[in-house]
């Protein structure tokens, strides 16, 4: 999510809508992982982790991705402009959505750039262009990368070839565009496709099949419609536990059980913007936020 100023349908109307929990952990210690050296400047967009256990950090207001070691040192930084997420891929390089920002996607200037990230001075490529406020992606089990198109809300299926699915998408949009609208963050569970709807009322994440995008359904309402203001649903992660664990705008890192349909806050703080497991431990999670720290939780399962 960058903030600049502030199926189809009976299965979306039956869905339930389940209000959020007040908690699902009472006093849940957040450590600081990277302090902010400039509060807003640096407002950690999306992290992402490499093939040996290095943190990437998405800088979207310095037009950056910025690698950290394991005692995170700032190793180098990649220029990317508009940077969100950031994924590593099938052949273990790094694919970063370029163009996260609304004029982007007026404009379609957004896209995909992979690079090396085990280079000294990793070389971004673009993978693909033409497209609009990139924002969300993930992977999935054959190599096809899914690129949320927050302006557009929409999803895009890239083939490995680096060429748009365009049925698929054109099948997606229309799913998502009967739930809500600002699909934003987006993450593959087996054949399952998981979106978060950052301008629904109720805090939508909306499950898209692979295989047949238009029979999506209501994953989970994270708030009720009548909760001023919503909470809004950014990225999100799978945990070892099978459930979806969302960051949310408002400062709540939700956890969501798609099956059940229900949720409940495991913390609120300060605005949170994305969501990833530790390479080294699935029981902590890493936490992007707009003032820019890198926070840490760890959870139970």
């Amino acid at each position: 999510m960058v903030v600049t100023s502030g199926l189809a349908g009976p299965a979306a109307a039956d869905a339930p809508a389940t209000p959020v929990a007040a908690s699902c952990s009472a006093d849940r210690p957040v450590h600081t992982v990277l302090p902010t050296r400039a509060p807003l400047v640096d407002w950690s967009e999306n992290l992402g982790v490499d093939g040996a256990g290095n943190l990437w950090v998405s800088r979207v207001y310095r037009n950056a991705v910025e690698k950290y070691d394991s005692n995170g040192q700032l190793v180098t930084s990649v220029p990317v402009t508009s940077p969100g997420a950031v994924r590593l891929g099938p052949d273990g390089l790094l694919y970063v959505t370029f163009g996260n920002s609304p004029f982007t996607g007026l404009t379609s200037q957004g896209g995909v750039v992979r690079f090396d990230p085990a280079a000294s001075t990793p070389q971004p490529e673009v993978f693909i262009s033409g497209l609009g406020q990139a924002n969300g992606a993930a992977f999935d089990g054959d190599g096809n990368l899914y690129v949320a198109d927050t302006s557009a809300n929409s999803v895009e299926r890239i083939r490995p070839d680096g060429s748009i699915d365009a049925a698929w998408t054109d099948s997606a949009r229309t799913a998502l565009s009967a739930n809500g609208s600002g699909a934003d963050g987006v993450v593959v569970a087996g054949r399952t496709l998981y979106v978060t709807l950052l301008e629904s009322q109720t805090a939508r994440v909306v499950a898209l099949p692979i295989d047949d995008p238009a029979r999506a359904t209501v994953a989970v309402d994270l708030s009720p419609a009548t909760l001023t203001p919503p909470l809004l649903p950014d990225d999100l992660a799978i945990g070892a536990d099978g459930l979806l664990y969302i960051a949310t705008g408002t400062g709540q890192l939700v956890r969501a059980d798609p099956a059940a349909h229900t949720s409940c806050v495991l913390l609120s703080g300060e605005p949170l913007t994305s969501v990833v497991l530790s390479p080294t431990d699935n029981s902590v999670l890493i936490l992007g936020t707009e003032f820019g720290d890198v926070l840490k939780t760890h959870i139970t399962y």
